[in-house]
């Protein structure tokens, strides 16, 4: 079955785009869009859509009832206050409206899973903020060391998936996906998986990854 999404967003050509975008996506349907979050409210109760991209979080709470998989707030600019207002209101991700189609497509995705997902620059000035972005030539010769299996595991890090998840996905015992865990941070030099995460996103692995 398709991702079904709603839109909510008071700029037409905004909506417009994000709604040809998305129909270009043979697993993602367009159920509905609105103007404003009191409309899109009564829209997400009549068609309970797995994805809400909203502009408009003045009734976040509210709207997150309405929602099986959960909400994507869209902004044209990221600050710091609207991303600790938008992420303590329950919203699943952030992104900014000049997203690309593949970045788009691969946070409906992710939230549709129950996963959270930030668009790149999100990502990016989360890692900024707290300082634990390596340089560009630094990141890069990281990723190089990684194998093929650790990449996918660094993928599935960065979509939310537990251990046990990954170790069902790729077939693996968690023994050996706690080892590639721990090999991937030594070789990027990040702290945890958090950071591993959000420095996956900044770098463009899971629009690359599909």
């Amino acid at each position: 079955m398709p991702v079904s999404v709603l839109l909510i967003d008071d700029e037409v050509l905004v909506r417009q785009g994000f709604r040809n975008a998305l129909e270009e996506t043979a697993d993602v349907v367009v159920v509905g869009e609105a103007s404003r979050a009191a409309e899109g409210l009564c829209l997400a109760r009549r068609h309970q859509p797995e994805v809400v991209l909203t502009a408009d979080v003045t009734d976040l709470p509210r709207l997150r009832t309405c929602v099986t998989g959960g909400v994507i707030v869209l902004a044209w600019e990221c600050t710091d206050e609207r991303l600790h207002r938008v992420l303590t209101a329950g919203a699943r991700g952030l992104l900014l409206k000049r997203a690309s189609r593949e970045e788009l497509v691969a946070a409906v995705r992710a939230v549709a899973q129950g996963h959270a997902h930030l668009g790149a620059e999100v990502a990016g000035r989360l890692l900024d903020r707290f300082e634990i972005l390596p340089p560009p030539e630094e990141a890069d010769r990281g990723l190089g060391l990684l194998s093929d299996r650790e990449r996918q595991v660094l993928v599935r890090i960065a979509r939310g998936r537990s251990n046990d998840e990954i170790a069902r996905e790729l077939y693996l015992t968690c023994a050996t996906v706690k080892s590639h865990v721990s090999h991937i941070l030594a070789k990027l030099g990040q702290p945890n998986r958090m950071h591993a995460a959000l420095l996956a996103q900044r770098l463009g692995l899971l629009t690359r990854a599909g």
